[in-house]
This record gives C-alpha cells, sequence and structure tokens, in this order.
C-alpha cells in the first residue's frame, strides 16, 4: 500500500485575533512576554489520537 501525507500550517493574525489551521504533522505555538507566555496553536491529527480515530470513522474513512 502507498502511504502519503501532507502538512501544512496557516496562521494570520487580524489585530487582536489569531486565526490558526494545520493539517497533518504541523505543529505552531504564539510565544509573547519575552518568552514568558507559551499558547498552542494546534493539536496532532493522529489516527492513534481517541478523539481523531472517531472523527475519521465517523467521516466513513479507514484507518490502515
Amino acid at each position: 500500500m502507498e502511504r502519503s501525507g501532507s502538512c501544512a500550517i496557516v496562521v494570520l493574525i487580524v489585530g487582536e485575533v489569531c486565526y490558526t489551521a494545520n493539517v497533518g504533522d504541523s505543529r505552531a505555538v504564539l510565544v509573547s512576554n519575552g518568552g514568558l507566555d507559551v499558547v498552542a496553536l494546534s493539536r496532532d491529527h493522529k489516527p492513534s489520537d481517541v478523539d481523531e480515530y472517531n472523527r475519521i470513522v465517523k467521516a466513513g474513512g479507514q484507518i490502515y
């Protein structure tokens, strides 16, 4: 079986609002206040994660 995938992350900051979209094994963090404040902007989309597994199956997908 061919194994393929993709990853991408996009962050758009408009004024005081931060929009984030990610696909695959992409990770983003926002660091502010001289490195004192760190906020995760994304999460992994791994099928081994229960929530992600259930989302895939519910959408009609399969996990190999």
